[in-house]
């Protein structure tokens, strides 16, 4: 079962989420869920920068200064993602630049309290890269 909450989507990307880095670029993203939840139920789906998808080769999660491949995620059971706190998507890209990027990323939530859903969060911000 799917689950698609559109109130809270706006709660996956921060308004301040966008940095330029010397392999790309860097999205802070947050928890769109009430409660802390293990890195292993939480899935990284579509992220794509004005309009291009970025392979998911391309992408990292990093949570507490630790990345993680993107398909290394469902093995993190012992690592916690706190509702507080801000985990990065880190983007390698060739050329990275400053200015306002349009930034869209899908989490997919996997609670393991509530057998069978899956909570799709999608959110889309203009940001400005600094």
């Amino acid at each position: 079962m799917d689950y698609i909450d559109a109130m809270q989507t706006s709660r996956v990307i921060s308004d301040n989420g966008l940095k330029t880095t010397a392999r790309g670029y860097r999205i802070d993203v947050r928890l769109p869920w009430y409660r802390s939840l293990p890195v292993s139920t939480v899935e990284v789906g579509e992220v794509a920068i004005d309009g291009q998808v970025i392979d998911p080769s391309q992408v990292t999660f990093e949570l507490e200064g630790r990345a993680y491949a993107l398909a290394d995620m469902a093995e993190q059971v012992d690592k916690v993602w706190f509702v507080l706190d801000s985990a990065y998507l880190n983007v390698e890209t060739a050329a990275p630049r400053g200015g306002e990027h349009e930034v869209s990323v899908t989490l997919n939530l996997y609670p393991p309290y509530i057998r069978g859903l899956k909570r799709v969060s999608r959110d889309r911000k203009n940001l400005q890269a600094r």
